[in-house]
Order: C-alpha cells, then structure tokens, then sequence
C-alpha cells in the first residue's frame, strides 16, 4: 500500500497489478506462468495492469504470450513497455500480441487515459534499447505513470515529474546472500536499484524482481509479482 501525494482522493484504494520480466523460454514451463496468472486473478481483478518487459526470451516463445497473458482481466487499463530481450527476439512480433489482448503498448510515448473521472498520463520509457526517448508535455495534466524496463531511467523520471515509476529489468540479482544482498546487478547504479521501492524526490520508483530469466537460477530471491 503506497501514499502518493497527487493521487486523487477518488483513487483511493486503486490497485496496480505488475508482473515483469517473464522470459519466456522453456523454463519455467508455461504451466508456472498460467498457475501465477490465475493465482493473481483470485486474489481480484486489478483496476490496472502494468506489464514491464522482457516478456519472451527465444525465437519461438511469443507463442506463449497470449495464452498466459490473455488469463489477465482488469477494470480500468492495461499498459505494456518492452525490454532489451524483447529487442532481441523480434519486438513488432511481442507488441502485436500484447495489442491483440487489448493492451495499451506504450512504446516510447505518452497516453492519456481516464479513470474514475481523473486523467492518468501513461508514459512508456523503452531506453536505452528503443529510441528516441518519450516526450512528455510540460502542462500535460494528470498523474504521471511511467513504465520503464530499466530503473536506469530514474533521472529522466525526476525531469519529467513522474509519479509513480514501475520497472523491473534487475531481477533482485537473481542471487543474493545471506547479510550482503544481490552480487550482480545489471545497472549503471549497481546494486542501488536491484529490487523494492525507492521515494526519489517527488517520483516513487518501485523495481519489481520479475517471474523468471534466461538463466532460471535464483538465490535468496523468489519470483515476484506486485499489486499495489
């Protein structure tokens, strides 16, 4: 549960549903990702879904990407941003399966949305792996939502006045030990932004541990969905 100071009063208690780095390559099989999907409908229909990146991870799992995501509902909107894997596995190929599940996918752009009578400015950040970098207008009204793969884009959120941040791309370090923390984290800022949530001047940046990796070894640092 987050307190954000330009929320509407008519937002209270809106819930944001994140999953991140999925990495659909084998393994997990699909069966885990579904198993996960179904869990988060269980526990309640979000009134947003954000869907951060690094969504498949080989040149034949965009197969995946509707079966598993198309288990999701919500009551308001649905935004996705791609990441560097996605750049690498034929990223057009990820975004026409995203808009077929009726997602917003952002790209690098800002879209105006209302919800419950106020306007949210959904923002997509794909850098640096897609450019040119978004363009937000000075005086666009509303909340600012940013979905950004990388938490490397945290300076160009605090420009910005974004609100809320959600990214993911770090993983936690997939390893971490015990008293230390992640080992390696691929990052400019390295291990500051591995995982959890950060309040950075005026924009609230939250960095999700994602589901899965091409490598699915993980130490000390369970798979991880967010509902706020």
């Amino acid at each position: 549960t987050i307190a954000l100071p330009n929320l509407p009063p008519e937002w209270d208690g809106l819930t944001i549903l994140q999953l991140s780095d999925l990495h659909f390559v084998g393994t997990p099989s699909r069966d885990f990702y579904q198993w996960v999907v179904d869990r988060c409908m269980a526990e309640g229909v979000p009134d947003i879904v954000a869907v951060t990146g690094d969504l498949v991870d080989s040149a034949t799992h965009h197969r995946w990407v509707i079966p598993v995501l198309g288990r999701l509902r919500w009551n308001e909107a649905a935004f996705a941003v791609l990441g560097n894997h996605d750049w690498w596995y034929d990223a057009d190929r990820v975004r026409r399966r995203l808009s077929k599940l009726r997602m917003h996918v952002l790209n690098n752009r800002c879209q105006s949305v209302e919800i419950r009578g106020h306007d949210l400015v959904a923002v997509g950040h794909e850098g640096p792996w897609f450019r040119p970098a978004p363009e937000v207008p000075a005086d666009a009204p509303g909340f600012r939502l940013l979905l950004s793969h990388t938490p490397d884009n945290i300076g160009w959120a605090r420009r910005n006045r974004i609100d809320l941040m959600l990214s993911g791309h770090n993983h936690g370090g997939q390893i971490r030990m015990p008293w230390f923390g992640s080992i390696f984290v691929p990052s400019g800022y390295s291990r500051r932004y591995d995982m959890g949530h950060f309040d950075e001047g005026g924009t609230f940046l939250h960095v999700n541990r994602g589901l899965g990796g091409k490598s699915p070894l993980r130490f000390f640092c369970r798979p991880q969905v967010t509902r706020f």
